[in-house]
């Protein structure tokens, strides 16, 4: 049986406010056709789904095109990640279009495939609020409280599975969107659900399961503490300029008897994020060796530009975010025998209203003068 492992779409994740919604569709569109490429049985979708509990009509608009689009190809199972809202998709699932299963909790799906029968144990992502603990409890005690809610859970889900195997034999996988320790993160993912209180070890999944398909951190990458094949399969698009989401792909995967093979398969049609750093003359030509991407930029400068940000947009369009890198000394800038270093913020604000044009107002500076005195008074 061959699966189609994806997740972490965040459908309407916004970068920097530029809107990305044509590049999801057209990443979501080639993980169909990838799907249907490779005559996939059944696709399972990690969670986050959506990148706001808010809906909004576009972006849900764009998710159940995808879903719909992928059920073409092979029975889609998905479920909700901490990103996601569960009540709203609780109440949305049973109206889906055929051969799309979409759990907002723990649950086991019966899917019948071309190539057979599979059992897949679902397990969404396990609200911290939900942990069992009192007021006043340290780190150390909400951090065990939360593995021990999830290892509950995970046993639950492997009985449950189990007994559904028993009956309809056939592979079994479990679907789940956690954060299990030792995983590397890119850096889009949200830094409160990255901390120890929220980790799950990997000793914690049943080795009952032929694969492990996990969301949550977007950078694909296997988790060998988990005692079967487990597996993020990482973002489809890339979502952040620290690195997340650098190898945007999905993973395929094939079981034959209790043996996992995992294929990652990179996925193209997003724009890519790259970082530059370089003079304001140099920035250009660096942008020209990447065709379809969008930029951060960082100008190396001797000193501190006004207008550095509308200068590199002018340059680079598709620079989204600009950070000057002043490389001399922040304590003795570099000084001309025209132009005198200021000695106070009083005169260093005069310099400035003077360097970009603007009137000087005595009264206004009368009284900047008397506001820095009192404070360095105090």
């Amino acid at each position: 049986m061959r699966l189609l492992h994806t997740g972490d779409w965040h459908i309407g994740k916004r970068l920097y406010g530029v809107d990305r919604l044509r590049e999801f569709a057209d990443a979501l569109e080639e993980i169909a056709q990838i799907a249907a490429d490779n005559d996939v049985d059944a696709i399972l979708m990690s969670g986050d789904i959506m990148d706001r509990r808010i809906v909004e009509p576009l972006v849900l608009s764009t998710c159940l095109q995808a879903f719909e689009r992928l059920a073409q190809v092979a029975p889609v199972v998905a479920i909700t990640g901490n990103h996601d809202e569960p009540l709203f998709w609780a109440e949305i699932a049973p109206y889906l279009a055929p051969r799309i299963l979409l759990a907002a909790s723990e649950a086991v799906f019966g899917v019948d495939t071309a190539a057979g029968r599979l059992t897949v144990a679902c397990m969404p992502w396990p609200e911290p609020a939900e942990t069992p603990t009192a007021t006043g409890d340290d780190r150390g005690v909400s951090r065990a409280a939360y593995a021990e809610l999830v290892t509950e859970r995970l046993e639950g889900l492997a009985h449950q599975a189990a007994a559904s195997r028993r009956d309809h034999p056939g592979p079994c996988v479990l679907l789940a969107h956690a954060m299990v320790k030792g995983g590397v993160s890119g850096g889009g993912e949200r830094e409160l659900t990255l901390a120890g209180t929220y980790a799950v070890p990997g000793g914690a999944f049943p080795a009952t399961f032929d694969y492990v398909a996990l969301g949550h951190l977007h950078q694909p990458q296997m988790m060998r503490a988990i005692p079967t094949t487990g597996r993020y399969c990482g973002s489809p698009l890339a979502l952040d300029f620290s690195g997340d989401g650098t190898n945007p792909s999905v993973t395929l995967v094939d079981l034959e008897g209790d043996v996992a093979q995992v294929t990652e398969v990179p996925v193209t049609a997003g724009r890519r994020l790259i970082r530059l750093r370089g003079t304001l003359d140099q920035l250009p030509d660096l942008a020209a060796q990447h065709d379809n991407a969008w930029f951060f930029c960082e100008v190396q400068s001797d000193g501190v530009r006004l207008d550095v940000v509308r200068e590199v947009r002018d340059r680079i369009p598709n620079a989204l975010r600009v950070e000057q890198l002043n490389e001399g000394s922040p304590t003795q800038p570099p000084s001309t025998e025209d132009e005198p270093v200021a000695a106070s913020l009083p005169d260093m604000y005069a310099q400035w209203l003077t360097t970009t044009g603007r009137t000087h107002h005595s009264d206004l500076l009368a009284t900047f003068t008397d506001v820095v005195e009192r404070t360095g008074e105090r």
